[in-house]
């Protein structure tokens, strides 16, 4: 079976494991990206499209035509939204799409882009807004995938024609799982063998925090409540940001704790997360309570905005709590993030679609 993964990017380094995934259990998959990750994650086919992803200039141009995916903040909504363009966006779009044509159309000969069985598009994305490649996989007999990663549906919304299209929903987001009953929930793919293992500094306590956006992981709070712990005890915050991959994980290292996320329990944690528990190092992050009964096995020191101040006092000054949350880590990643132990569950998945085949055991 043959199955391609299209994302805008490598999000966090994870999707080219759902690609070693299946390799692994004997099928043919590859991952095509619209532009590389600021974060210099491996690439498997990397288009380079123009006019997509990050860049100051872009992000300004969206703010001036109130584009559809800037129409919530960055926090999210809890109700359920389609991308919904302005007049301007949308000619944007059709003009962008012209550019995009020819350079999808090449790629699509040389790698053979449309003869897949699967189609995953993460973020529950395909190349064009219309829906026109993922409406003509359909009517083709191909099978769909949309994966949300959480500020995709928070913020932008579903595209309406692809979750039109779309056989499978995923996400690896508790809150969308909660909300939306057409979707399942999947555990992200993690490698914890490509973490190096920590090794803190000093004998101060190093926190670190590594937000990709502020305001979805409170760290104003953070800083805040750091800075002020400071003062009273020897801590110091280390604050990773707007560097590679490669140079987070080895400042992380460096660290004793780690802080995910203070802005809401049911945004629960996400890769920082992986990476940290990983390395064995205590992880500090805010759980809901449904969260909490979703993964009661979890290795996790909680905490929320309210508290932080104090439940960091008391993670800085108690070794052996630190240690026994930093210990707790590596063996919670293995049991339920593993690349391949996520494989087989979307491979369970395909087989009780109907999609795949029972494997013949000898």
């Amino acid at each position: 079976m043959k199955i391609l993964h299209i994302s805008p990017q490598n999000y966090t380094g994870t999707i080219d494991l759902f690609v070693r995934g299946h390799n692994e259990l004997g099928h043919e998959s590859r991952l095509v990206t619209f532009y590389r990750a600021a974060n210099l994650y491996e690439e498997d086919i990397c288009l380079n499209l123009p006019f997509v992803g990050s860049m100051d200039w872009l992000m300004k141009f969206k703010k001036l035509v109130k584009a559809g995916s800037l129409n919530v903040p960055f926090t999210g909504t809890t109700e359920r939204i389609f991308w919904s363009p302005r007049p301007v966006e949308r000619l944007m779009l059709k003009l962008r799409d012209m550019r995009w044509t020819p350079i999808i159309n090449m790629a699509a000969e040389e790698y053979g882009l449309w003869d897949f069985d699967i189609y995953h598009l993460e973020g529950g994305m395909s190349f064009y807004r219309d829906g026109r490649d993922v409406i003509a996989l359909k009517k083709a007999d191909k099978k769909i995938v949309s994966y949300y990663h959480g500020l995709d549906l928070r913020m932008r919304g579903a595209i309406r024609p692809v979750w039109e299209a779309t056989d499978l929903n995923l996400t690896c987001e508790f809150d969308l799982y909660q909300r939306y009953p057409e979707i399942e929930y999947l555990f992200l793919p993690f490698d914890q063998n490509a973490m190096p293992h920590a090794e803190p500094l000093s004998e101060k306590v190093r926190i670190c925090h590594a937000p990709r956006i502020r305001s979805v992981k409170g760290t104003e709070e953070i800083i805040s409540a750091v800075e002020d712990l400071s003062k009273e005890i020897p801590v110091e915050l280390v604050l990773i940001e707007n560097m590679t991959n490669a140079e987070a994980l080895r400042m992380k290292a460096t660290c004793h704790i780690a802080i995910d996320q203070v802005a809401s329990g049911d945004m629960g944690y996400g890769v920082n997360s992986l990476e940290s528990l990983s390395m064995g190092i205590a992880t500090v992050t805010n759980l809901s309570g449904a969260y909490q009964d979703f993964i009661p096995d979890h290795p996790f020191f909680l905490t929320t905005q309210d508290t932080l101040k104090r439940d960091l006092r008391e993670l800085t000054l108690d070794r052996e709590l630190r240690k026994k949350h930093a210990l707790a880590g590596p063996p919670w990643i293995r049991a339920r993030h593993h690349w391949l132990s996520v494989a087989k569950e979307i491979h369970r998945i395909y087989r009780e679609l109907g999609w795949e085949e029972d494997p013949v055991h000898d």
